[in-house]
C-alpha cells in the first residue's frame, strides 16, 4: 500500500475531488496538480468539470468562458494526460430533441469518449431530451443528476426522488440544502454515488435558486438578447449581496461548509466532494479551496503549509525576481 503523503489534508485523505474550471481555468488547476504530483507526492483531484459557452450549458454563461475548439481539445489532452476524468457541465433545463444536433455539445462528447483512460468520463444534466441522447449515442459516458434536475424539479428534501435518480443515473448530485439534511443523508444509499458540493457560496434555504437555474438556462439558448432585469430585481431583495445576510444570518447565510461538517459528511461514508468555480474570471478562487480544503492545515507552531502554498503560488508566476 502507497505511503499517504504528509502534506495531503488527514481529515479525509480518501476524498475523491471533484474541481470546477474545466475549459476555463485549465492552466492553473493543471499547474496545481503537477506541482502536488511531483513535489508533494500525491494527485489533488481526481476529476475536473465545467463548459465552454453553447447551448447546452447552464450556469456558466459568460463571456469569459469563450474558447476555440482547439483550446477545448489541448486542455482535455492535459487532463487525459494525468488520467483525470472529466465531467461535462451541460445542465440546461430547457433542452428539447432540436437541441441535441448541437455541433459544439455533440464534439465535446465524442471528445470525452475517445479520451477516457479513467472510464469515469460523465455527463452532469438536467434535460431527459440529453439524458436520452447520451445513452444513446455515447453509452461509454457516465451520467450524472445535476442540482439543477433536483431543484427544479421539486425534490429537494426528498428522499423518494434520491432514489429514483439514483436508480436511473450513475450519480446523483445532492441539493446543496440537503448537504446539511443529516436526517435525510443517513438514509441514502449508495453514499459514495452521491455527490456533496462543501463550497457553495450561495445563501441557505434561496428561494430564488430554482427561478436563477432556469433564467441561466433562458439565457444560454438566447444570450444576445435575453433579458435579465426580472431576475435582478429579485436577486437585489434576496440577501445575496449583503454581507451580513452572507455571514452572520441564522437560516440564510452562505452554505459553503466547515471542517467539521465536511468531516461529519465523510465519517457518514460520504467520498465525492464537489467544489464549484462558476462565475469568476480567473482561477484565483478555486486556487484557494484547493490549498484550503486538499492541503494540511498547520498547526498552531508550524508554518510548513504557508511556504508550500506560497512555492505553489510562485511556481505559475510568469516572472519571478531573484
Amino acid at each position: 500500500m502507497a505511503a499517504i503523503s504528509p502534506y495531503l489534508n488527514p481529515d479525509w485523505p480518501d476524498a475523491v475531488w471533484d474541481v470546477s474550471g474545466a475549459f476555463v481555468n485549465d492552466r492553473e488547476l493543471v499547474a496545481f496538480y503537477d506541482f502536488c504530483k511531483h513535489l508533494l507526492q500525491f494527485e489533488p483531484f481526481n476529476i475536473v468539470h465545467g463548459s465552454p459557452l453553447c447551448v447546452w450549458n447552464s450556469g456558466r454563461v459568460l463571456k469569459h468562458l469563450m474558447c476555440d475548439a482547439e483550446e477545448i481539445r489541448a486542455a482535455g489532452l492535459e487532463y487525459e494526460k494525468r488520467n483525470i476524468a472529466m465531467y461535462l457541465t451541460f445542465t440546461n433545463l430547457e433542452l428539447t430533441e432540436a437541441h441535441m444536433k448541437d455541433g459544439l455539445g455533440n464534439a465535446m462528447l465524442t471528445f470525452a469518449s475517445n479520451h477516457n483512460p479513467t472510464k469515469r468520463n460523465a455527463v452532469i444534466m438536467a434535460s431527459d431530451a440529453l439524458y436520452n441522447h447520451v445513452r444513446k449515442e455515447y453509452p461509454k459516458l457516465r451520467t450524472v443528476s445535476s442540482i439543477l434536475k433536483i431543484t427544479n424539479g421539486g425534490g429537494k428534501g426528498k428522499l423518494d426522488m434520491y432514489k429514483r435518480l439514483a436508480d436511473r443515473y450513475d450519480e446523483v448530485m445532492v441539493h446543496p440544502d440537503d448537504v446539511l439534511n443529516y436526517d435525510l443523508l443517513e438514509k441514502i444509499e449508495d453514499k459514495e454515488r452521491h455527490i456533496l458540493l462543501v463550497n457553495e457560496y450561495c445563501i441557505r434555504h434561496c428561494p430564488l435558486r430554482a427561478f436563477h437555474y432556469k433564467s441561466l438556462s433562458d439565457l444560454a439558448l438566447d444570450y444576445l438578447s435575453y433579458d435579465s432585469t426580472d431576475f435582478e430585481k429579485r436577486q437585489n431583495t434576496n440577501g445575496c449581496k449583503d454581507m451580513g445576510t452572507l455571514l452572520t444570518h441564522e437560516k440564510h447565510s452562505v452554505l459553503a461548509l466547515t471542517t467539521a461538517e465536511i468531516k461529519r459528511l465523510r465519517d457518514m461514508g460520504f467520498r465525492h466532494f464537489k467544489m464549484q468555480g462558476r462565475g469568476h474570471a480567473n482561477g484565483s478562487s478555486i486556487l484557494f479551496d484547493l490549498l484550503r480544503l486538499v492541503l494540511r492545515n498547520d498547526a498552531a507552531d508550524e508554518n510548513a503549509m504557508h511556504a508550500i502554498s506560497q512555492r505553489f503560488w510562485e511556481s505559475i508566476l510568469p516572472y519571478q525576481p531573484s
